[in-house]
């Protein structure tokens, strides 16, 4: 009986030596599963990108020439800023001048309440006649900390502003006169020339021939830009009228009746 005893004992002794007793749970976190977001130490799972510059929105509306500039007209705004942005005004591709987005302008509040009302920009930048491109640029305001986003494009417009323009001669029932578009502010005054012919008979012939000829004459400067209408002295059989500014160009028309 003893001996059965003792075999049982061993054979609970043995039975107990093969369990395996767990030790202590050591988890690893599964830091490549999105869902359900892990702990992976104490890193932000939606950090802070920091300060973002916003671009300035706006637009060139409308460029006129003046005579001796052109008025550009727009309006411009930056939402990092309640500040009036700078606009710079460049004529093909060459800075020419600069003025400041404070105008009313009800018509940009009422799509972008945000801005405000006094967006609009109206100045008057120096600039010659002729056809050129003007295009008009926002001042960028980039907050502090914040990549910047560069100076954006308003827009750009051309204009064409010959010195002369729609010369006219007519005869108002006592005389003939002439007449035309100055577009330039500072002539001096305007050279007027007529191109016609006359004939002329070859010398020991009796055959004639049409022989170009021309005249000029001056008349007074203008002030300011506009229509000119003064007295002309039209000659007969002519074919050309020519009027000039000196110094800034002129034109012609053979449209003459």
């Amino acid at each position: 009986m003893k001996s059965l005893t003792r075999a049982a004992a061993a054979a609970l002794l043995a039975l107990a030596g093969a369990i395996a007793v767990p030790g202590a749970a050591h988890a690893t976190p599964l830091c490549d599963q999105p869902v359900p977001p892990p702990a992976c130490g104490d890193q932000d799972p939606d950090p802070d990108p920091g300060p973002i510059d916003t671009p300035p929105r706006g637009a060139l509306d409308a460029v006129t020439f003046t005579g001796n500039g052109v008025r550009v007209e727009g309006w411009a705004a930056d939402g990092d800023t309640a500040a009036s942005l700078q606009v710079h005004v460049y004529i093909d591709g060459t800075y020419a001048g600069s003025t400041v987005a404070n105008t009313y302008r009800a018509d940009v509040a009422a799509v972008y309440p945000y801005f405000g009302a006094y967006r609009g920009y109206e100045a008057v930048i120096p600039a010659k006649h002729g056809s050129h491109t003007v295009c008009a640029y926002a001042i960028n305001v980039t907050p502090s900390g914040a990549t910047p986003t560069g100076n954006p494009q308003l827009g750009c417009r051309t204009y064409n502003a010959p010195a002369i323009s729609n010369i006219v001669s007519f005869h108002n029932g006592q005389q003939w006169m002439i007449s035309f578009d100055d577009n330039v502010i500072g002539e001096t005054g305007f050279t007027v020339r007529w191109d016609y012919w006359v004939w002329y008979t070859i010398p020991g012939t009796h055959e004639r021939v049409q022989t170009p000829r021309y005249w000029t004459y001056t008349l007074p400067a203008h002030e300011g830009t506009g229509r000119v209408t003064m007295p002309d002295q039209r000659t007969i059989n002519a074919t050309r009228l020519t009027v000039t500014a000196p110094g800034f160009g002129g034109a012609s028309t053979t449209d003459l009746y």
